[in-house]
């Protein structure tokens, strides 16, 4: 079974490894970006759609 990706505000979201070491990458202005929670990665898609802030 194929899981779908998972996309936050047109922005998809990968889970790469599990447990205590997983990390979660995106790409944001054409650039991999990374982080441990997922909270933390669409935190970085919101500042960058709405302030244009590079995370």
């Amino acid at each position: 079974m194929i899981k779908p990706k998972n996309v936050y505000r047109g922005h998809s979201m990968e889970k790469v490894g599990y447990g205590k070491r997983a990390v979660f990458k995106t790409t944001i202005n054409e650039r991999e970006w990374s982080a441990v929670t997922e909270l933390e990665v669409k935190t970085a898609i919101d500042a960058w759609i709405d302030e244009g802030i590079e995370p």
